[in-house]
């Protein structure tokens, strides 16, 4: 851990002291203490992890999240759907069987350690909390008990009133897929899928298209795209 790192025990009993939620803890100081380049959280709903915690900065991060959120498959929704940590050393020398159209999309591209923890409530799996480094290797015995205190604490702290409110705005935290929803609602309805159906074929063309999800969703909601010619 860095000199000046701050000190996720203590970040996380200044926000349960102060009653705050999620937004009191700073994603880039929690990645600091931690060794990480990044961190997120998401949680699990209907269509498999909704990012709620993340540093927007972070562009690297949230990359590899949407990614995994596009094909279905990879560390994070490993620890989200398992309720077991998933600690990659280094992605390049995980099987291609593991994640076949992850590890292909990523093979020459960062990041190369990933390490993912669920948010289990009892038997209840939550989401998952990832961190992500550019270089490869393992965490140090303090940097992983600091990294699964940052997972129970952030439980604990979603589990409140006020765990994933805004305390400047007290409005609930902006959704990291807001558009992709409304593009799949905007595809139910322009074409009569289900929902389901719409959130398939949005994926769908974003990975054979090599285009950014949120890009395809972005062109869909403003553009009135159904995605049967290329976007604009």
């Amino acid at each position: 851990m860095p000199a000046d790192a701050p000190d996720i025990p203590a970040l996380l009993a200044a926000a349960a002291h102060a009653g705050h939620g999620l937004s009191a803890l700073s994603p880039a100081a929690c990645a600091l203490d931690l060794g990480f380049d990044g961190l997120t959280l998401g949680l699990l709903n209907a269509s498999g992890l909704e990012l709620v915690w993340y540093d927007p900065a972070d562009t690297a991060g949230t990359a590899f999240e949407d990614l995994q959120y596009t094909l279905g498959e990879g560390p994070t929704l490993d620890a989200a759907r398992t309720g077991e940590p998933v600690l990659v050393a280094d992605l390049r020398d995980v099987p291609e069987s593991r994640w076949p159209a992850l590890l292909s999309a990523t093979r020459h591209k960062a990041p190369r350690a990933v390490k993912a923890v669920p948010l289990n409530l009892g038997a209840v799996q939550l989401g998952a909390l990832t961190g992500y480094r550019r270089a490869p290797g393992p965490l140090t015995r303090s940097q992983m008990a600091h990294f699964l205190a940052l997972a129970e604490g952030a439980t604990t702290i979603l589990t409140t009133p006020q765990g994933i409110r805004d305390m400047g705005s007290d409005e609930p935290l902006a959704l990291h897929r807001a558009i992709v929803h409304q593009a799949v609602g905007a595809l139910t309805v322009r074409l009569g899928l289900s929902v389901d159906q719409a959130l398939i074929r949005l994926r769908a063309y974003a990975f054979t298209h090599n285009r950014p999800l949120q890009g395809v969703a972005y062109a869909v909601v403003h553009h009135h795209a159904d995605l049967d010619a290329p976007l604009p």
